[in-house]
């Protein structure tokens, strides 16, 4: 992707990661259009990054989706990146019977939505000639949690999917491209008790896969998942989930700092 003269649409880009990526493509001469749920965020984003357009639109709700679309190409004609970044999760036991209702929820969110956006997008964006998808799914898609089942199976899926759409467009102006993030500091990850990336590190290093042309951007403990998932996928399975079940301090990493408590944190789930 090149650095500027990009039109951006950033969904759940009110607050956390999306905020964060809008504000560094902002400043290196993008237009970027956030969307998301939350007035109060949209407004306070845009009264933080002059230029920055903002859409009330829940992605998830399909008439809500297609006017987006409508608005989004009739009033930017030049969009050429998508970027799926709103998400939901909710730690929830697979036992239990509201399970069912959890899993429906997120599907609807991190699953049907971002698949329905971009081929509502895709026409359009066939049409430039440097355009680019970005999913952002999870580190969960190499090694799941089992606390949060309906997040890791639904970005598991936006996994499979991504990479087929990757090699459907094979050939094509169109580059696929899939974020892997381990958990960031964000009110989304508040669940997770291990050691979290910041937005802001997250956000560059997100920007940086994206300036090198990655087809894949996993970043930080991510890359371990990947790692130990390949080489003993059951004894990493079960390592990870049992840390997940820890009190936060039992799983401070030598050299790694914890935000204080009282550190505030912003949520880009579903923003």
């Amino acid at each position: 992707m090149r650095r500027s003269g990009n039109t951006v649409l950033i969904t759940g880009g009110g607050s956390g990661i999306g905020l964060a990526l809008a504000e560094r493509l902002l400043a290196a001469g993008n237009t970027v259009i956030v969307c998301g749920r939350d007035p109060a965020r949209l407004d306070a984003a845009c009264a933080r990054l002059p230029g920055l357009v903002a859409i009330r639109a829940d992605v998830a709700d399909p008439a809500a989706r297609e006017a987006l679309v409508r608005e989004v190409t009739g009033r930017f004609p030049a969009l050429n990146v998508l970027i799926n970044n709103a998400g939901h999760v909710e730690v929830c036991d697979p036992a239990a019977p509201a399970h069912v209702e959890v899993l429906r929820h997120e599907i609807a969110v991190n699953l049907l939505a971002p698949v329905a956006l971009t081929m509502l997008l895709l026409p359009r964006l066939r049409l430039r000639d440097d355009a680019c998808i970005v999913n952002v799914t999870t580190g969960y898609v190499f090694l799941p949690s089992a606390r949060t089942a309906p997040y890791s199976a639904t970005k598991a899926a936006m996994h499979v999917m991504t990479r087929a759409l990757r090699f459907q467009l094979r050939g094509t102006t169109v580059r696929v491209v899939e974020v892997m993030p381990p958990a960031v500091d964000t009110a989304m990850a508040t669940h997770y008790p291990g050691p979290k990336l910041t937005v802001a590190d997250a956000a560059d290093r997100i920007l940086r896969g994206l300036l090198r042309d990655r087809q894949e951007i996993v970043i930080g403990l991510s890359r371990l998942g990947r790692l130990t998932a390949r080489i003993a996928p059951n004894l990493a399975f079960g390592v990870m989930n049992r840390l997940e079940l820890r009190p936060a301090p039992a799983l401070r990493w030598p050299g790694r700092r914890r935000a204080a408590p009282d550190q505030p944190a912003s949520d880009r789930a579903r923003s």
